[in-house]
């Protein structure tokens, strides 16, 4: 079995081509994390590679070389059941079911009350949303949850995530087609507020609210890592060779538009 939360275990991915399909020869991912108020990001360049990274990092994909380590066990030789109660990983495609808000959140931890629904859906936003449902926690969500928005099914999403007894977080895409509120729901995920004594890994191509991240990882188009560093170390570009300094000008000018977007 594995530690508990108060135990700090750790999530190390040992340098090596850690996910699926046709990576360069760089490692992909070389991040070492012991659960506690703090958060790392991976930004991917367009592509699918980071995800693959994610299921890696979860134990659902064994890696291609190198080991992803959960309290020093390799996560994809675990029983189901201990990574699962290690790891927990939200995908960009996650279903919300055709059952209740608080059946939704039940996904994650059978035993979450209606206080700790209502709790968590208000930390990420949601207060508003469940005050205009007809029935509150009890509205079913319907089919394909045609009762939620796209930015509304993110919150939810995170929402579960947050609600579940595993240490160790993986949130793929968590703000997309959130608001312009998105940016204080991302620094929230990585400063620790939102999800005290975790660690978190959050894949995305929304930019604002990094400065949160204790590391940001540029991904390439096959998934390799092309620069990494704080947020305010990328925006200076600082000591990075020529293909990082490529990736690291992307970043600089993708922020740029997305501030510009949003003002």
């Amino acid at each position: 079995m594995f530690p508990s939360r108060q135990d700090d275990p750790e999530l190390l991915a040992q340098p090596g081509d850690v996910g699926g399909g046709e990576l360069a020869d760089e490692p992909a991912a070389d991040v070492r994390r012991a659960a506690g108020p703090a958060g790392w990001l991976v930004e991917a360049d367009g592509v699918r590679s980071s995800v693959l990274i994610l299921l890696t990092l979860a134990g659902l994909l064994p890696p291609q070389a190198g080991e992803a380590l959960v309290s020093g066990r390799r996560v994809d030789q675990l029983p189901r059941e201990d990574a699962a109660a290690a790891v927990t990983m939200t995908a960009e495609d996650a279903h919300v079911f055709d059952t209740t808000v608080l059946e939704n959140l039940r996904v994650a931890r059978g035993d979450v009350s209606e206080d700790d629904a209502l709790a968590t859906l208000s930390a990420v936003g949601l207060d508003r949303w469940l005050a205009g449902l007809p029935d509150g926690l009890d509205t079913v969500l319907g089919s394909d949850a045609a009762r939620v928005s796209g930015g509304e099914r993110r919150r939810l999403l995170v929402a579960r995530a947050l609600l579940s007894p595993a240490p160790v977080l993986l949130l793929d895409e968590p703000t997309e087609h959130v608001d312009a509120e998105g940016a204080a729901l991302l620094r929230g995920l990585l400063d620790g507020s939102l999800a005290p004594g975790k660690a978190v890994v959050v894949v995305t191509h929304r930019l604002a609210g990094l400065d949160a991240a204790d590391e940001v990882i540029l991904l390439g188009g096959t998934g390799s890592v092309r620069a990494r560093g704080q947020h305010t170390q990328l925006l200076a570009g600082v000591d990075h060779a020529e293909e990082g300094a490529a990736a690291v000008s992307a970043y600089r000018t993708a922020l740029t538009a997305e501030q510009q977007e949003m003002s």
